[in-house]
């Protein structure tokens, strides 16, 4: 599986910086986090092309319509992924003619449509999710219970305090 591997041996490089006033504390914070996002969108990437023949972009709207009861309206779906509504398009074609979702008008708006998860696309979101979790488990075994769940607690609270993006940021970002 071809995936980032951070040069590690370079990481005290960074701190020495950070220490020395040479780069701001702040990055202290986000360096780690963009670090981790990166060596693990990389993993993840692979692991569902390889093992599902899914797009990680697939399997976030995916497991965004799993864990908002299976139905969502497409500006729901750019909120709580990042790219944009040509993007979103694609991907939503792509898993409709895999039969993973499908559309339907809004019963209390006809104007909306919603994308619903079908039986197969929740299918493969739950085993994907599950084989991804084991993966995903390697990344963290690091920290004790304690920790993980701290940093659990920490990420929930950063989540929550994030700015809400607007539409001009979010479609200049590359599509999925």
């Amino acid at each position: 599986m071809n995936t980032y591997t951070p040069n590690n041996h370079l990481i005290p490089n960074f701190y020495e910086k950070v220490k020395t006033g040479y780069i701001p504390k702040v990055f202290l914070l986000a360096f780690p986090i963009t670090l981790l996002h990166k060596t693990l969108f990389a993993h993840s990437e692979n692991f569902y092309k390889e093992k599902y023949d899914l797009l990680k972009s697939e399997v976030d709207v995916l497991a965004s319509l799993y864990t908002n009861d299976n139905q969502l309206t497409p500006t729901q779906l750019y909120d709580l992924t990042i790219f944009s509504s040509g993007g979103m398009t694609k991907v939503l074609k792509r898993l409709e003619i895999r039969g993973y979702i499908k559309r339907k008008a809004d019963e209390k708006d006809k104007r909306c449509m919603l994308v619903c998860l079908t039986p197969s696309g929740e299918e493969v979101i739950k085993s994907s999710m599950l084989h991804a979790s084991k993966e995903y488990e390697t990344y963290f075994e690091a920290l004790s219970d304690t920790e993980t769940k701290e940093l659990e607690r920490l990420l929930q609270k950063l989540l929550y305090t994030l700015p809400k993006t607007d539409s001009k940021a979010t479609e200049s970002l590359p599509e999925a």
